[in-house]
């Protein structure tokens, strides 16, 4: 089995943190235009390669990550986030773009993402809302509050330069002109800070932008009052959902990750934030075919892959962030559930192009 058979995951179960298909497959589309092989990166987000795919489709969010990966390396592209956000509008891949562009103003809009995001990328973030306005001492900042973990860069991206592209700047005030973004340089500054029209701060401790104060109540209204009210509705529908859908297993990922790096997440802890006995929890679990041990092992096992993939932090660093004693605690434990050593994994992870034979 190669390493892109085993990161291909079934599309059935709910996954916590995951993106609407709509979104993966203007990915696709984009990269297609570009030379990449279509039906290879349907296989990778699990998605078939003939028929029409249900937009509102869920994807889990590593498979999304991994056609990142892939697409750029396909078309030799590091900066390919960034030229698909500028490319292509948020409202033209997404029914919250829509909303947003039809919202009165653009802190109208950003009340909406946090109300509407999930139905996009539905991702664990640091505390209650994923977008939120500070006014600091050097102006107002726009933060995203997604826990990235594992790094996704071109999330950031994306992000960013669709706020930007959704802002007709008011008077000579200019949207943007400073961002600070977790991930170091890949090489793609000066494509990043071209489409932010603003320096970017590589390795700050947030992902944030600072804004002018006077875009904040610019009027946006691209739609009538009366298509924002139909938008809302679907999306309202489209949201229950989503909520509808998700399993015990889903809720227990979304409350375990942001304490992974603690090393003690206990179903105890887990249980009580659900409001539930820690017997009421074993039982649910069971009857969704897993435990509490079997999810806390498979997410740390998962963001595992996604740091080896990255090449970015050292074996040390992700045993800490995973929750683990000491390096020698997660290689044990990586190597049980994959059959090779973390170090094993990760020169595996950047193999030549290996095509997928029943894509």
């Amino acid at each position: 089995m190669t390493l892109a058979d085993r990161n291909i995951l079934p599309a059935t179960r709910y996954f916590r943190q995951s993106v609407a298909a709509g979104m993966v497959v203007g990915l696709i589309d984009h990269a297609a235009s570009r030379g990449a092989d279509r039906r290879y990166l349907l296989a990778v987000a699990g998605l078939p390669a003939t028929g029409e795919i249900d937009p509102n489709r869920r994807v889990p969010l590593e498979l999304y990550t991994r056609v990142w990966r892939e697409a750029k390396r396909l078309c030799n592209n590091p900066a390919l986030a960034i030229e698909h956000a500028v490319s292509h509008g948020f409202d033209n891949l997404s029914i919250v773009g829509l909303i947003a562009y039809a919202s009165a103003t653009m802190r109208d809009a950003i009340e909406q993402l946090n109300r509407f995001g999930r139905l996009v990328t539905d991702i664990s973030v640091v505390g209650t809302d994923r977008f939120t306005l500070s006014d600091e001492s050097d102006g107002i900042w726009l933060t995203d509050n997604r826990l990235d973990e594992p790094p996704f860069p071109e999330c950031t991206e994306t992000t960013f330069i669709w706020f930007v592209r959704a802002a007709r700047e008011p008077g000579d005030a200019p949207y943007c002109s400073l961002a600070d973004v977790t991930h170091e340089d890949p090489g793609t500054r000066a494509a990043f800070e071209r489409a932010l029209g603003a320096p970017i701060r590589f390795g700050a401790s947030r992902n944030a932008i600072r804004i002018s104060r006077a875009w904040l109540d610019y009027r946006i209204n691209q739609y009538p009052c009366y298509a924002f009210s139909v938008f809302c509705s679907h999306a309202d529908r489209l949201l229950a959902e989503l909520d509808a859908s998700r399993s015990v297993a889903g809720q227990v990922e979304r409350l375990i990750l942001p304490m992974l790096h603690t090393g003690k997440v206990t179903a105890e802890d887990v249980a009580r934030q659900l409001n539930m006995s820690g017997q009421g929890l074993y039982r649910a679990l069971r009857g969704e075919g897993t435990t509490f041990e079997e999810l806390l092992a498979e997410l740390r096992h998962r963001f595992a892959k996604g740091y080896l993939a990255e090449q970015r932090v050292s074996l040390k660093e992700i045993a800490y962030l995973l929750g683990y004693s000491d390096v020698s605690a997660f290689s044990r434990a990586f190597k049980r559930r994959e059959g090779v050593s973390p170090g094993a994994y990760m020169r595996e992870a950047t193999p030549d192009f290996v095509h997928l034979s029943n894509a």
